[in-house]
């Protein structure tokens, strides 16, 4: 046996220094008790249950099962099933108490069980026997109906008649009835393609409405109608009335006509005229710009010498262009008054008058029509034609005029 008392001083180890050791790494003594050493016992004694085994399959231990602290009043009554305890069978006399309500009733749904069930347990009552629900009085009587008869030759009880009968009884209210395979075989067996009848198929049509008559019309009255329709007085009315009805129509069609033609007239003249203010809007530009050219006075024009280095200059005259936003082009030669060459090729030899400054105009549009006419028009401004008439030939030579030529324009002038 293992020694449990102190040990001598003698036998005890001396200390040794160094870190404490764990107590639970020191290994248990030999013993051969196991409540200390054997994880069964040990889980034994913590009220563990073992698991069950069963051949490829792991079940974990069931833990211990705590009840929770309910009182009395928490815990729900759980409702009895079954008969009422000390309930007997059905007795004969109430196999025919039941049959008598079913037979006073006769259901045919949960509303005539109501019924049934209303009597039977007042019947109950006043017996002192158990009432019983409607559930429990129906499948009484299904049952006392499925009974079959037993083997042998044996009687049949009155109370299996009676429910028989009492069935019977509910079908002929229900208007319905059971249906046996015998009966079925023997009418199809007897019938026979001979017996069956055929019937030809008829057409049937809707009665038509019936029609309505007029009524019959008096000799008299029907001779002054007729007179009536042969008068030439009404005759000659008729006629004139559609005379004057075509007539209406003619008109009308002669007046949407001519309503037709003038639209077209006034789009016309609404065009004409939108085209003659475009006209006279470019003509008042250039006159503007013609205005602008002709009042400049000698001064301005030979300080505008030195700014513009780039005027092409030939005999005294400038060379001057003009380009229209509407399209075109006009070239005309200016006389410089700011050198002498000028002065003598537009003096006359044969008046005294002071000198004049002449323009020749070469003008390019997109109408050859338009381009004579600006180029009349732009002449007569400076002089150099009259003011009525084309212009003449000489005014459409290409290059610069020549001192010739302002003696000719000067001498038919």
């Amino acid at each position: 046996p293992y020694n449990f008392g102190l040990p001598s001083s003698s036998t005890l180890p001396h200390p040794v220094s160094g870190p404490p050791i764990d107590p639970r790494l020191i290994p248990l003594p030999e013993d051969d008790d196991l409540d200390l050493s054997d994880p069964a016992a040990v889980a034994k004694s913590r009220g563990l249950k073992p698991a069950a085994k069963i051949a490829g399959a792991r079940h974990k231990g069931k833990k211990r099962q705590h009840s929770p602290d309910l009182d009395e009043s928490d815990l729900e009554p759980v409702p009895k099933k079954g008969r009422p305890k000390g309930s007997p069978n059905f007795s004969d006399e109430d196999v025919s108490k039941l049959l008598d309500a079913v037979q006073k009733v006769l259901p045919l749904g949960q509303k005539g069980w109501k019924a049934v069930t209303h009597r039977y347990q007042k019947w109950a009552r006043t017996a002192r026997r158990p009432e019983r629900d409607a559930k429990s009085l129906e499948a009484k009587y299904k049952a006392i109906l499925k009974q079959k008869k037993p083997t042998g030759s044996a009687s049949c009880p009155p109370a299996i008649k009676r429910a028989h009968r009492i069935e019977t009884m509910i079908n002929e209210r229900a208007d319905t009835r059971e249906l046996h395979d015998s009966d079925v075989a023997d009418e199809g067996d007897a019938s026979s393609d001979d017996s069956i009848e055929v019937l030809d198929a008829v057409a049937r049509r809707a009665p038509s409405p019936p029609l309505c008559r007029n009524p019959r019309m008096n000799a008299p009255e029907l001779v002054n109608k007729l007179s009536h329709a042969f008068d030439p007085d009404t005759q000659r009315a008729r006629d004139e009335e559609r005379s004057q009805r075509s007539f209406q129509s003619a008109q009308i069609f002669a007046m949407s006509q001519q309503l037709r033609d003038a639209q077209a007239i006034i789009e016309t003249l609404r065009n004409r005229a939108h085209d003659a203010e475009r006209a006279r809007d470019r003509a008042e530009l250039r006159l503007e710009l013609a205005e602008g050219r002709g009042h400049r006075s000698k001064s301005e024009r030979r300080s505008k010498k030195v700014d513009q280095p780039d005027l092409i200059r030939v005999n005294g005259k400038v060379r001057c262009e003009t380009v229209y936003p509407e399209g075109g082009q006009c070239t005309y030669w200016v006389t410089d008054a700011s050198s002498d060459e000028s002065e003598k090729e537009n003096k006359d030899p044969k008046s005294s008058s002071p000198s004049r400054t002449s323009s020749t105009f070469f003008c390019s549009s997109p109408s050859a029509s338009s381009r004579s006419s600006q180029l009349h028009r732009e002449s007569a401004f400076y002089g150099e034609l009259p003011s009525a008439g084309p212009p003449t030939a000489q005014h459409m030579v290409a290059g610069p005029p020549t001192p010739a030529d302002d003696v000719m324009e000067s001498g038919a002038k």
